[in-house]
């Protein structure tokens, strides 16, 4: 679902725009936005095999400019001007980090449970972030939104 929002978003920017992405996991979003256009990627993660994973993956596909780092997203201090800021977490982590968060453009929000949307999404406005598209698949829900005041 968040490939998905991200080639929607993404599709008709011109090249050399930044992302962001927090719980990469195997790297897709971070590989695919260099795909995309994306001129800056990086994945960042909890988890070491998560990090070599993407690193491999990245070989793999034969993408040899995303930054994969080992990282947490409590500690992570994000450099202002991210044009999205991805992140796959559990949904009491992303409410934690959501306002550093908000010096990006866009939001590209999952790990959500449909049984958490409604108190997301009340979270994304009350830090005055406008929801774009909620997307539900399952039991899981992604959400991308607008960071207003940017």
């Amino acid at each position: 679902m968040s490939l998905r929002l991200l080639e929607r978003l993404t599709r008709k920017w011109e090249k050399g725009w930044s992302l962001a992405d927090l719980g990469t996991g195997s790297g897709i979003l971070a590989l695919a936005a260099k795909r995309f256009g994306a001129g800056r990627a990086t994945g960042i993660d909890i988890d070491p095999k998560a990090i070599s994973i993407a690193k491999a993956n990245a070989r793999l596909n034969k993408i040899d400019n995303a930054d994969f780092q080992l990282g947490d997203v409590r500690t992570w201090k994000p450099a202002a001007g991210w044009d999205v800021i991805a992140a796959n977490l559990y949904s009491e982590l992303l409410i934690e980090v959501l306002p550093k968060l908000k010096p990006s453009n866009w939001l590209i929000l999952s790990g959500v449970l449909r049984s958490q949307e409604d108190e997301l999404l009340r979270v994304l406005r009350r830090n005055d972030m406008e929801i774009a598209s909620v997307k539900r698949r399952g039991k899981w829900i992604a959400v991308s939104a607008n960071c207003r005041d940017h």
